[in-house]
């Protein structure tokens, strides 16, 4: 008998605090739609409706309406039939299995077992023999592939310090590259190379040498 007395104690203090809970909120919503010069009473209906003042505060309006949408509240459903549909059932566990690979490949963006060969064409620049080596002069030979340059010239003199330099060619594409030097001195040997300009970089072959007869 006294678990029985103290259940309704608890239930009944219970109602009480429920309807006294209601009775501050609806008092509330009461005075504020008075402040503002409306009567919100008319305006709250089961839907939960926003109610309309001409002269109330937007905001103030705003709290109103959602106070009465949790007054309005009975009770929650949740639609559990998702589950029981055969799209759902049917959905399962990533089962992709990735191989591990190395970190820092050169390119990331590249297939793991596969290499992308690099394109960018290698420089290179060729001091080649002479031809039609005379008394007093000569044909200089060389030659540049994979990159054009701004200029193309021979660098030559009696020794491998060089100091002279034949007529800058340009622009320079890929290609062989010959130049003829005149007032040479007999029976004197010579050294030269190709130098090429490319980029602003001035790039050279190995030096060569001839003697003249």
């Amino acid at each position: 008998m006294h678990r029985k007395y103290s259940n309704f104690l608890i239930i009944s203090f219970i109602g009480v605090l429920v309807l006294g809970v209601y009775s501050y909120f609806n008092n509330d919503l009461k005075v504020s739609a008075s402040s503002s010069g409306g009567d919100i009473t008319s305006s709250l209906d089961a839907s939960g409706g926003v109610p309309v003042s001409s002269t109330g505060d937007a905001k103030t309006a705003e709290d109103i309406a959602f106070l009465a949408k949790l007054i309005a509240l009975k009770t929650i459903k949740i639609d559990t039939s998702i589950f029981n549909d055969q799209s759902f059932k049917l959905l399962v566990d990533n089962n992709i299995k990735l191989d591990p690979v190395p970190y820092g490949r050169t390119n990331p963006f590249s297939p793991a077992d596969k290499v992308i060969a690099n394109n960018k064409a290698t420089i290179s620049i060729k001091t080649n023999l002479t031809t039609l080596v005379s008394s007093k002069s000569a044909i200089l030979n060389g030659s540049l592939e994979g990159a054009s340059s701004n200029n193309v010239y021979f660098e030559y003199g009696t020794t491998d310090a060089l100091g002279k330099t034949t007529p800058k060619i340009a622009p320079s594409m890929i290609g062989n590259y010959s130049t003829t030097v005149t007032g040479l001195l007999s029976k004197t040997t010579y050294f030269y190379r190709l130098t090429a300009n490319i980029n602003g970089v001035a790039t050279s072959g190995d030096i060569m040498s001839f003697s003249t007869n």
